[in-house]
């Protein structure tokens, strides 16, 4: 199903289109933005029909992110339900020469849009590095607040990572804010 997102639509992601991209081929009938794909983007791609996709969690749903204008794909963004808790986690990327244009916002405020109007889902959270200012404002911008820290890795190094939420009104958080 195709989520409307103002300047952006998200399409999700065929399994035999994240295939083409891992062989190095450009999938017929989709237009994809310069820079494009990103390390992140083939990372997706594997997670959902690549060796990874094996022991992947089915709940994984990575949506396409349309640039309106052209048509061009510029990015992904994607989220794992956990039914239990009701919390969808979120990650999106967009292309760098895509960057400063409000499609991560635009995208991230559909897909919270979305999310919020399953009666099953009661949180969303998404996280970023500390420093990462431009990410941290996207999920601000799309009615996102820090919640909590934590340590990572990324690429081998320790890293601090900020964790946004937003929760459907009349609940409270599940975390106490950041440490």
């Amino acid at each position: 199903m195709e989520i409307d997102a103002g300047p952006v639509l998200l399409r999700p992601i065929a399994a035999e289109v994240a295939r083409a991209l891992l062989d190095g081929r450009e999938p017929a009938g989709i237009v994809f933005a310069e820079g494009y794909p990103s390390r992140f983007s083939l990372e997706v791609m594997d997670i959902l029909a690549g060796p990874r996709s094996e022991t992947r969690d089915h709940a994984f749903s990575p949506c396409f992110v349309v640039r309106r204008c052209d048509g061009a794909v510029v990015g992904e963004i994607g989220h794992n339900l956990d039914a239990e808790t009701g919390t969808a986690q979120v990650g999106y990327s967009i292309v760098q020469p895509a960057w400063g244009r409000g499609f991560a916002t635009a995208a991230l405020r559909g897909l919270i849009e979305h999310l919020g109007s399953d009666p099953g889902v009661r949180r969303v959270v998404a996280e970023t590095l500390a420093e990462h200012r431009a990410s941290r404002r996207v999920m601000e911008k799309a009615g996102m607040r820090a919640c909590d820290e934590r340590v990572g890795e990324e690429d081998g190094k320790l890293v601090t990572l900020v964790v946004y939420e937003w929760t459907k009104p009349g609940r409270s958080s599940q975390t106490t804010g950041p440490r």
